[in-house]
């Protein structure tokens, strides 16, 4: 195998590379369990130099040959993760040298589509699920939670939780898994439509305590913030205006929504101050990771009190501990502005042509 494996990599023509590289993978799996470990070697060494020169679908067609290979060496599938989605996809979803580690590390860097990937696999353990939902977008978020196979924390329903509101399509795939804790679907409930309400409970329906209790919550919370809700909605766009029509400072603006504790007032707030959509601003504050809306805030020159009371809220809804608030506020007032801008170009930048491909 190896002296077969070493004449076909002296192959140099372009238009059989694509050829080539089937031909070792079926040299290399056709008899993998007898090979010494310096063939493996040899042979992930050539894969991955041939990958560099084969074209894109030449190397989608790898990726679907090999990606369920438990023997293919972890490198390949590292470097393929990195490769466009089409090549990405099936490793992210289908390998099984891919571990947990890799998938925390590769969540930090990866976009949307191959977070979603990632998202699809058939199990999930928590630690990787954290680690989409807090990195990955709305549209990675609602793979999860649609993965019956995926493992969800407590704190990760906590922060899809306190997404929710607006999002139908999360909310369906929240109130229908069986494993959500008993605190995340009693914060749910009052988001819901009847039929949302009436799935959850049924999920509860073994236990009658538990059912009567998420209706009961769900009734009095209809009650309570259906006429101040409505009242609290127009005083965030009447902020809008004042501070926009330059009645009102920006900052004091953001403290007194804050100080309403209504998160989706100050994600319209923040909408409107920055010109993205609610959704990615939702993403931004009520994701683990501070960076991203302490860039947001900074690039629009919130004061540091503001952002400080931003940042208790953040605190509570999440359950987070005083000290990451604290670290998360002083990181904040070192913050350079015009940093926070050019980092926040590049967000416009990506919107800007997100709009014009679906146009």
């Amino acid at each position: 195998m190896l002296n077969n494996i070493t004449d076909l990599a002296r192959e140099k023509s372009s238009d059989k590379r694509r050829e080539l590289l089937g031909r070792v993978a079926d040299l290399f799996f056709d008899g993998a369990e007898n090979h010494t470990e310096q063939g493996t070697l040899i042979f992930r060494d050539i894969v991955l130099k041939m990958l560099n020169d084969v074209k894109l679908d030449g190397r989608a067609e790898f990726a679907n040959r090999v990606a369920r290979e438990e023997r293919l060496p972890a490198e390949v599938a590292l470097q393929m993760a990195h490769d466009d989605v089409s090549v990405a996809g099936p490793m992210l979803q289908h390998s099984p040298v891919l571990t947990d580690d890799d998938f925390v590390k590769l969540s930090q860097t990866l976009p949307e589509e191959h977070l979603e990937s990632i998202a699809q696999r058939e199990n999930l353990s928590g630690t990787v699920t954290d680690a989409l939902i807090e990195n990955g977008t709305r549209a990675v978020w609602h793979k999860v939670t649609q993965n019956k196979g995926a493992e969800i924390t407590p704190k990760g329903f906590n922060t899809l939780v306190n997404n929710a509101d607006g999002d139908e399509i999360l909310q369906i795939n929240l109130s229908s898994r069986p494993d959500i804790t008993e605190d995340a679907a009693k914060r749910l409930l009052p988001l819901l439509p009847p039929e949302g309400k009436a799935r959850l409970a049924q999920l509860f329906a073994e236990n009658s305590d538990i059912a009567n209790t998420l209706i009961d919550n769900a009734r009095q919370a209809v009650r309570d913030q259906t006429a101040p809700g409505r009242q609290k909605r127009l005083e965030a766009k009447l902020v809008i205006a004042d501070v926009k029509d330059g009645k009102l400072d920006m900052s004091d603006g953001l403290i007194q929504l804050v100080e309403t504790n209504r998160g989706p007032d100050i994600v319209m707030f923040l909408s409107a101050m920055t010109d993205l959509e609610e959704p990615i601003v939702s993403n931004a504050l009520y994701q683990a990771n501070d960076e991203p809306i302490s860039l947001l805030c900074k690039s629009i020159d919130v004061s540091n009190s503001a952002f400080a009371k931003l940042m208790g809220l953040k605190a509570d809804k999440l359950n987070r501990g005083l000290a990451d608030t604290g670290r998360s506020v002083a990181h904040y007032k070192e913050l350079d502005i015009s940093s926070a801008q050019r980092a926040m170009r590049f967000v416009y930048m990506r919107k800007s042509l997100n709009g014009k491909k679906a146009g």
